[in-house]
């Protein structure tokens, strides 16, 4: 069977999937991994990547095509969203990775990361009829993205994430009460144009901070997809992880099981993100996916 992979280039995270096709034509995973390199830090005040996140980014993606080569992958596609669409010094890190790993990273819009976001959701057998509301919350933008039952789809790109909203509001340890707030107001306000949930449509959500979430509610020690996928999280369970993050100091945070170290400083922006979204859509329960972006990228190119 053949093997492609798709290397998704984030803000918080560069993700791999790699997968192979089923006599049936169908996808099958064969390995999905996940680094931090956190490639947005500093975006916010100066518009570029920084030259240590830059240079760890790149090791991470020669590691990916590395690992890609060991297992027989045919073709990779490499995808840049929101950091890559911001950076003023883009240009240079594309370069940089075009002469040491010989690949191509295509930078995608936000409409388009919301399109192939949803596709990565509709696949799934469990959401794939009916209308469909998909959120995915990444390191430097979200996507709200609304599906109906002819397949018509339209989507929302907001420049507000995990990442962004972290470095522009919550500066100190513990988060005082004042930035947090400030926090909130902003992203509440960002959401205005987010129209509401028509009826009762299943609510999706995809990306590191569902995942997170969910991990943290179950207490599981180690990120287990088999325990994530499929999970229900209602709003005022989200409401609780929130108190809970930010009266605690982030070495506290880290320590809290079923929350990666590294996803700790940003986790509280990442949840309230999802907590405004569900109030601003009026839904009190989201379904959480592990299918993201790289899913989608697959199947539009490889899996049709």
């Amino acid at each position: 069977m053949k093997r492609y992979a798709a290397i998704d280039i984030g803000a918080n995270t560069i993700l791999l999937l790699i997968s192979q096709q089923t006599p049936e034509g169908l996808l099958q995973t064969v390995m999905d991994l996940e680094t931090t390199t956190r490639l947005g830090k500093g975006l916010v005040r100066n518009r570029k990547i920084n030259p240590h996140t830059m240079q760890e980014s790149i090791d991470v993606i020669d590691r990916f095509l590395s690992l890609c080569r060991d297992m027989g992958v045919t073709k990779v596609v490499a995808i840049g969203t929101s950091s890559l669409r911001e950076a003023t010094n883009r240009s240079e890190f594309l370069r940089r990775v075009r002469r040491r790993c010989g690949l191509e990273i295509e930078i995608i819009s936000g409409q388009e990361e919301a399109r192939l976001s949803y596709l990565a959701v509709v696949k799934d057998q469990k959401w794939s009829s009916g209308p469909l509301v998909v959120i995915d919350i990444g390191g430097g933008s979200t996507e709200w993205i609304y599906g109906d039952s002819t397949g018509e789809v339209s989507g929302f790109s907001l420049n507000i994430g995990s990442v962004t909203l972290t470095e522009q509001f919550l500066t100190s340890d513990p988060v005082e009460e004042g930035e947090y707030q400030a926090m909130a107001s902003h992203v509440g306000k960002a959401l205005t144009n987010i129209p509401p949930l028509k009826g009762n449509i299943p609510l999706v959500g995809i990306g590191g901070t569902i995942t997170t979430l969910f991990s943290v509610q179950q207490g599981l020690k180690e990120f287990d997809p088999s325990r994530i996928h499929y999970g229900l999280l209602k709003l005022k369970d989200i409401e609780g992880q929130i108190e809970q993050f930010k009266n605690l100091p982030l070495k506290e945070r880290k320590a809290i099981v079923g929350l990666p170290p590294e996803r700790a400083d940003v986790i509280i922006a990442g949840a309230t993100i999802l907590f405004h979204s569900l109030l601003r859509l009026g839904s009190k329960q989201i379904w959480v996916s592990c299918h993201g972006l790289r899913y989608g990228v697959l199947f539009e190119r490889f899996f049709k």
